[in-house]
C-alpha cells in the first residue's frame, strides 16, 4: 500500500495507475528506499496480468551467471550446467519483470536483454531454439544511472528501451507530510498506535534512508513499549538504534550541551549526538560520571551558549 498525500507522490500514484494497464515499460528513479519496489508491485497488481511478478536484484547477479540466471541455460551449456534451468525472463511470461538497481546490470548482458526486449524471443544458453514470451519490464534506478549513461556503462538505446515511462520517486525530506501517516501505518500494521508527541520527534529527522529507515524505526520503536503506544522516548531511542557508527568518541562537552540541549532526556540525547543510548553511558561511565551528576553540576547553564557548542561539536 502506497501511503502519502504530497503532490510529489500522488503524481507519482497517477502516473503508475495510468499506465499500469500497458504494456509500457516503466523506470522508477529515486534514492534508496524510497519505494520502488513498492511502487513496482502496485503496477504489477493493477496490470491485469495472470502471470507472475520476478523480482530481480541486478546487484546481486554474480557476473559469471549473469547470462545463465536472466536467461536461463540447458543441461551441459557449461562446466557445472548439470541440469536445465529456467531464466528470470522466462519464468517473468504473461507477468512482470522487475529489474531493480538497472545500473548494475553486467555489460555483456545487456545487449542481449535488448535484443529480448526487442524481439519477444528468449534463448537459453546452450539452446538452438528461441522460446516467445510475453512480459511487461519494470525497472529501477538511482539517479546515478544517468551517469552511467554519460560514461558508458549502461548502453543507451537499452535504456531508452526500459524508460517508456519514467516515474521520478521524491526523497522522503521533500515528502515530510507524508512522514506521520507513514508512521501511523507501520505502527497499526504492528497493533501500536503513534503518541502524539511522537509528530515533534519524526519531523525533526532528515531521514537519509527514506520511507525504508522509516519504516524499520517505527518497527523497532514498536518492540520497546509494552504497551499499545509508540511514545516519543521509544522512537527517539529507535531512532539512535539505527544510526550510523560514526561520531561515536564525542568530547564531555559535547555531551553536557546535547543534556542541556534536550533536558536531560538520555535517548533524545543519543540521537542529537549520533550514537546508540548504550554508548552515551559508557561514555560517562569511562569518565567515572552518571548522568545524574551531570545535570546537577551542567544544568543550570545557559541552554542558548550550550546549543551552540552542541551545533559546533556534531559539525566537526
Amino acid at each position: 500500500m502506497i501511503v502519502g498525500v504530497s503532490p510529489a507522490i500522488r503524481h507519482a500514484v497517477i502516473v503508475a495507475e495510468r499506465y499500469a494497464r500497458t504494456n509500457l515499460p516503466v523506470l522508477l528513479v529515486g534514492a534508496t528506499g524510497t519505494g520502488k519496489e513498492l511502487f513496482a508491485q502496485h503496477i504489477h497488481n493493477r496490470s491485469g496480468r495472470p502471470g507472475p511478478l520476478v523480482d530481480v536484484n541486478c546487484c546481486a547477479l554474480p557476473r559469471e551467471m549473469v547470462e545463465s540466471l536472466l536467461f536461463g541455460h540447458r543441461r551441459g551449456a557449461f562446466t557445472g550446467a548439470i541440469d536445465s534451468v529456467v531464466g528470470h525472463v522466462e519464468r517473468s511470461d504473461r507477468g512482470t519483470l522487475f529489474l531493480d538497481e538497472l545500473g548494475s546490470l553486467a555489460p555483456d548482458a545487456q545487449g542481449k536483454l535488448l535484443r529480448v526486449l526487442e524481439t519477444g524471443d528468449v534463448q537459453p544458453l546452450g539452446s538452438s531454439t528461441k522460446r516467445r514470451v510475453d512480459l511487461r519490464v519494470v525497472s529501477a534506478a538511482q539517479d546515478d544511472i544517468r551517469d552511467a549513461l554519460k560514461n558508458g556503462r549502461f548502453r543507451r538505446d537499452l535504456f531508452q528501451r526500459m524508460a517508456g515511462v519514467v516515474i521520478d520517486l521524491p526523497p522522503l525530506v521533500e515528502r515530510m507530510e507524508d512522514v506521520v501517516l507513514i508512521a501511523e501505518h507501520v505502527a497499526e500494521a504492528n497493533g501500536k498506535t503513534l503518541d502524539p508527541g511522537v509528530r515533534s520527534v519524526l519531523e525533526h529527522h532528515s531521514w537519509p534512508g527514506n520511507v525504508r529507515e522509516l519504516r524499520f524505526v517505527i518497527e523497532r520503536a514498536s518492540h520497546l513499549v509494552r504497551n499499545g503506544t509508540v511514545s516519543p522516548a521509544a522512537v527517539s531511542e529507535a531512532l539512535a538504534m539505527g544510526q550510523e557508527p560514526v561520531g561515536q568518541e564525542r568530547s564531555l562537552q559535547d555531551v553536557i550541551a546535547a543534556g542541556v540541549a534536550t533536558g536531560w532526556h538520555a535517548a533524545r540525547m543519543a540521537v542529537a549526538l549520533r550514537i546508540h543510548r548504550a554508548t552515551l553511558f559508557r561514555r560517562l561511565s569511562h569518565d567515572g560520571l552518571t548522568l545524574r551528576s551531570l545535570r546537577e553540576s551542567h544544568g543550570s547553564r545557559d541552554s542558548r551558549a550550550t546549543g551552540a557548542t552542541l551545533g559546533a561539536g556534531l559539525d566537526s
